[in-house]
């Protein structure tokens, strides 16, 4: 360590210290000097085992036959490392002497280099001082500077706002408006700047000058407005000095622009107040239209001789349009709340007159634009600010639009009978005519209101869907029994199923475009699926009149069949004749069902409805037929074969035809003539011997009912009782 004083020492005990020093060296320094000497004699390591060394060099008994070259080898080493150690202990002895003087001088060296750095940093720290206070002489000259540019600047300010208020006061008082407008938006401006100095009894006095000068220029301002105009609105000062009292408005501030516009809109309203007021006949609502003819008079006036008086910015003209829909629609509220019975197109009339105002004017001052939140957003806002007066009073619309489609539903009842038969035709023609309708009523109604009243047509709409689903579609194509049925019948109830499936997919478009037009606090409320829901149902039931209808045309020739006398046949012949006309009714009344039902899906729901029950009646009547001998059930099967083909074709009855017919109408084919085909081969079985036809039963019907048994038996014989005696045994 610098500073510390050496002892003087034997150079001998130097070097014997500084031996055991080096004796007591760590053994991981020890390593580190070793590595970084690239020293690799095992002899040499710090943790040398000569246990390990030896074992490595004689492993075994026969590595002990070569200990001699060994030995020998190691007293070389030994000679040699004591010759090395001889030559060194020789040089160090003589080096001792000279080392000691050179540690002297080392010594010498460090005490001057420690004297010199502590000279450095003496002069350092006295150099910091210094600059410490070069710097603390700036800062407050800085601080001086800044304080005095400061003050500078406001008295310059100052005495600009003193000589302003001079000029203002003289200004004022020659009624220099214009002047008077640009010194006081610099005075205001500059007075900004001595907010701070209000308590400084010059500046407070000069806050007091500047205050009394603009209630002297505002009374100014408002005298020359009441002299500049007289009772009916009329200029009769100069306009350019209105104009400058403007300026002069516009810089008092809004307070006093506000009053100026109170005390021009009252003049110019002011005959349309005593023209129109509500208990006038003028005012009623058949007379709207001459409202806003008045004030279609009084804003070209205003354009033409009082537009060079106000600035733009105030929209004086605009601020008019303003307060005359106030005054209109309280007006109106009292008009429409003393009437004792509202005429409904007296009313839509002005409704349609009154929202066409609004939009008029609404796109007159659409250029005048404010911005909130950086959006912009129009300073007038003029819809519904007439036509809310209305609101409450639609109900007289939505009452009349109610008698309106009551009487066209009742009107459709017989204008659909008496459509032309157009091949072309897909639905009946007042479905899209109702539709139409709802779709103007709609538009209409929306312009007019889209709340409460709107939610009214909404329920009114539903209303009366389900009228025409009950009385038009239901009602209207019933099937009468009493009544043959005829081409047509098939022909309009498709029609009526077609126009049931138009009516379900409409009214779900006409729900999506209730909700989109809606406010939002009843879009919830819109729901029509219980139409949808009527109306799929009317499909379902149309499908099932069609289906009755052509069970009703098969009946004559199932009769008969029944008629024929199947007991006493000798011989098979062709198809019966009931069977030649079953075949041309069902393919004229299915044809033109398949021609007009637009759905193929609902014609097949068709065709799968009416098998299922033709064969339930077809099994039925066969057992009107008893009794049947076996060539009459050989003449049946027959029958029944071509029935099958006619059912099969059934599919193939609609104007793009049909490559296939569907698997499962196949399977339900199948399934009602197989069972027919089973009764008939199971009476074709002769019944002598007994025991022959009941096996023949068991293997062709599958059951041992005797119930069962007794019916087939009854239709071949008259002795059934013997047979079911028979056929328990």
């Amino acid at each position: 360590m610098l500073g510390k004083k050496f002892e003087e020492d034997d150079p001998m005990n130097s070097t014997d210290e500084l031996r055991k020093e080096a004796v007591q060296i760590s053994p991981h320094l020890e390593q580190k000097v070793l590595n970084i000497l690239k020293v690799e004699n095992p002899l040499d390591s710090p943790d040398f085992d000569p246990t390990e060394y030896i074992n490595r060099l004689f492993p075994n008994e026969q590595s002990l036959a070569s200990i001699d070259t060994v030995v020998e080898k190691l007293q070389r080493k030994i000679s040699g490392t004591g010759r090395d150690a001889e030559q060194l202990t020789n040089a160090q002895s003589e080096l001792g002497s000279t080392g000691a003087e050179e540690l002297g001088k080392a010594k010498e060296s460090i005490k001057e280099l420690f004297q010199k750095t502590q000279d450095i940093k003496m002069k350092a720290a006295q150099s910091e001082a210094m600059v410490q206070d070069i710097t603390q002489d700036v800062k407050s000259l800085d601080y001086a500077k800044r304080h005095l540019i400061h003050s500078v600047t406001a008295l310059k300010r100052l005495q600009m706002l003193v000589t302003a208020v001079d000029q203002l006061e003289i200004m004022s008082r020659n009624k220099q408006y214009k002047e008077s407008a640009q010194l006081l938006e610099a005075v205001i401006q500059l007075m900004q700047h001595f907010k701070s100095y209000k308590s400084v009894p010059q500046i407070s006095e000069l806050s007091d000058r500047i205050t009394k000068l603009q209630k002297h220029l505002e009374a100014c301002v408002l005298h020359e407005f009441d002299e500049g105009f007289n009772n009916d609105g009329v200029v009769v000062g100069q306009p350019w000095v209105l104009h400058d009292a403007c300026l002069v408005a516009t810089t008092l501030g809004n307070d006093t622009k506000e009053n100026i516009l109170k005390k021009y809109i009252s003049l110019q309203l002011a005959n349309y107040r005593q023209i129109f007021r509500p208990s006038e006949e003028v005012s009623q609502l058949d007379n709207i239209s001459r409202r806003y003819a008045f004030l279609k008079r009084i804003l070209k006036v205003c354009d033409e001789t009082h537009g060079e008086i106000f600035p733009v910015s105030w929209c004086a003209s605009g601020r008019i349009c303003e307060k005359f829909c106030a005054y209109t629609r309280s007006d109106l509220e009292l008009v429409l709340s003393s009437s004792s019975q509202i005429d409904v197109k007296e009313l839509l009339k002005a409704l349609q007159l009154t929202i066409e105002f609004e939009g008029q004017l609404s796109k007159r001052y659409e250029k005048h634009v404010k911005y909130v939140d950086g959006k912009k957003e129009p300073v007038l806002r003029f819809e519904k600010t007439i036509s809310s007066a209305f609101i409450p009073y639609l109900w007289v619309y939505i009452n009349a639009e109610d008698r309106t489609l009551s009487n066209m539903i009742d009107s459709y009842i017989q204008s659909d009978k008496a459509a032309e038969d157009d091949s072309n035709m897909v639905v009946l023609p007042s479905s899209t005519d109702l539709f139409y309708f709802y779709r103007e009523t709609l538009v209409q109604c929306a312009k007019f209101s889209t709340g409460k009243a709107f939610w009214d047509l909404c329920q009114l709409f539903s209303k009366h869907l389900h009228s025409y689903c009950s009385k038009v579609i239901l009602e209207n194509y019933s099937l009468n029994n009493k009544k043959a049925v005829t081409l047509e019948h098939f022909r309009f109830v498709s029609l009526a199923l077609n126009t049931a499936d138009y009516c379900c997919m409409t009214t779900a478009q006409l729900e999506e475009k209730l909700k989109e037009t809606i406010d939002p606090e009843y879009i919830d409320d819109v729901n029509l699926k219980d139409v949808q829901d009527a109306f799929m149902s009317a499909v379902s039931a149309s499908i099932d009149n069609i289906t009755r209808s052509l069970e009703i045309s098969c009946d004559v020739q199932l009769q008969q069949m029944a008629r024929l006398q199947w007991g006493t046949m000798d011989t098979v012949g062709d198809q019966s004749d009931y069977v030649s006309q079953l075949q041309d009714t069902i393919k004229r009344y299915a044809t033109i069902v398949g021609k007009t039902i637009a759905n193929k899906r609902y014609f097949r729901t068709f065709s799968d409805r009416f098998v299922e029950a033709f064969m339930a009646k077809y099994i039925s009547n066969i057992f009107k037929c008893k009794p049947i001998s076996e060539i009459g059930a050989e003449q049946m099967l027959l029958d029944t074969h071509t029935i099958k083909t006619v059912l099969m074709d059934i599919p193939f009855m609609r104007p793009e035809g049909s490559m296939t017919a569907p698997t499962s109408y196949v399977k339900l084919v199948n399934r009602g003539i197989s069972k027919a085909e089973t009764i008939l081969k199971t009476i074709m079985t002769p019944v002598d011997p007994p025991e022959g036809y009941v096996d023949n039963y068991i293997f062709l019907i599958g059951d041992g009912h005797t119930g069962n048994f007794a019916r087939l038996l009854d239709l071949k014989v008259n002795e059934m009782h013997y047979y079911v005696y028979t056929f328990r045994y």
